[in-house]
């Protein structure tokens, strides 16, 4: 049976950084080639699956996207970036939501992340939720 691994060596936390710098230029192909890579070393490592089901999500691999953010957030339940990249995938296809359900769970790993609490004020009050914007 394989090890989790919560914490990637020097190595590969340098190429998830750049997994995570990829997406955000849109440049899927490239984040879904490192992902993969990373994966090969640690093919339990849960943000890095998760990661590379937002990058499917966007290739119109959806399924199978869901499928991979499922499998990372079985591994670690306590991602902060597993939840924050399952809410991302659902705000995309506007299953505003279980979006919001994923910041909420994103937000009991780690209350002080002001980007979790940034989207997650936001799909609330796209949603009308303002009270629960206050709070």
């Amino acid at each position: 049976m394989s090890m989790i691994i919560t914490e990637l060596p020097h190595k590969e936390q340098a190429l998830f950084r750049s997994a995570l710098k990829l997406y955000e230029t849109r440049q899927y192909k490239k984040g879904l080639k490192i992902s993969d890579q990373i994966l090969k070393k640690f093919p339990n490592h849960g943000e890095t699956l998760a990661v590379k089901g937002m990058f499917l999500t966007h290739l119109d691999r959806k399924d199978e996207g869901y499928e991979m953010i499922e499998r990372g957030l079985k591994i670690n339940p306590q991602s902060v970036i597993g939840w924050q990249v399952y809410g991302i995938v659902c705000r995309n296809d506007q299953k505003l939501a279980q979006a919001v359900k994923c910041y909420e769970e994103a937000l009991k790993a780690n209350m002080d992340n002001m980007q979790v609490l940034r989207e997650l004020g936001t799909l609330l009050m796209q949603e009308g939720q303002f009270a629960r914007v206050a709070e």
